[in-house]
């Protein structure tokens, strides 16, 4: 049980909030398959071992680029995969920006619970609530209205924010503290990748909570998470 009430419930979004393979998993194999039809190659394989994900299961390294990177920096390893097979680099960013396509997440965006309820309840609390993500700001806060909790959420730290260094790095947590004036050790974290656990820990926050719902299994949380639970509403077992 956590020593006290939190005061600032901090969220992952991919994997935590909302499916990851159905956000980002089918969004890879479109894009790699874009990008060989550009250049006239079959280079499938170069972007999943590039990106962390195992084409035969289907399954998301949980310490990989599709995982924990930003987007500018997948895109950047996108061009560096194509340029060897005769595309200049200024030709491989425009062929990356025409075939990126990223996820809708009014179609892709599924929850993995009741989004509403649960941030509903932490509210009636008088905890706070932020989103901290590697996703860009845009499509975060336009996967926090297609789930109907916009007004919910005090403050988001996303990927493209100006000097937030990616995580495991405290970036963002700092960042959704000082917005929203509550001390680290007075917030938790929630996330389902050990960089959310690593990133929690290393901005002393009062507990990390691992949840196996998205890419990680326990084994993959337990170095850095305080608690594993299946799901993020699986936080209130443990609150005072």
């Amino acid at each position: 049980m956590f020593p006290r009430a939190p005061q600032l419930v901090i969220f992952d979004k991919d994997g935590t909030l909302i499916d990851f393979q159905q956000m980002w998993g089918r969004w890879a194999i479109g894009f790699a398959e874009r990008m060989s039809a550009g250049i006239q190659h079959d280079v499938r394989a170069a972007f999943a071992d590039a990106y962390g994900y195992d084409q035969v299961t289907a399954r998301i390294d949980p310490t990989g680029r599709l995982a924990i990177a930003s987007m500018a920096t997948m895109q950047q390893v996108a061009v560096q995969i194509v340029v060897p097979y005769g595309v200049t680099v200024g030709a491989a960013y425009v062929m990356v920006q025409q075939a990126w396509q990223p996820p809708d997440p009014a179609r892709d965006a599924v929850p993995l619970v009741d989004v509403l309820a649960l941030f509903t309840a932490i509210r009636a609390k008088g905890a706070q609530i932020a989103v901290a993500t590697a996703d860009n700001r845009e499509p975060t806060r336009a996967t926090l209205a297609h789930l109907g909790v916009a007004h919910l959420v005090g403050a988001v730290a996303c990927a493209d924010d100006v000097g937030m260094a990616p995580k495991p790095a405290p970036d963002k947590i700092f960042a959704v503290c000082r917005a929203l004036g509550v001390a680290s050790h007075e917030a938790i974290m929630l996330g389902d990748t050990p960089a959310d656990m690593q990133m929690g820990h290393n901005a002393g926050v009062m507990a990390q909570i691992g949840v196996t719902s998205g890419l990680s299994v326990a084994a993959d949380l337990q170095p850095f998470a305080s608690y594993i639970v299946p799901t993020v509403a699986g936080l209130w077992q443990y609150w005072p």
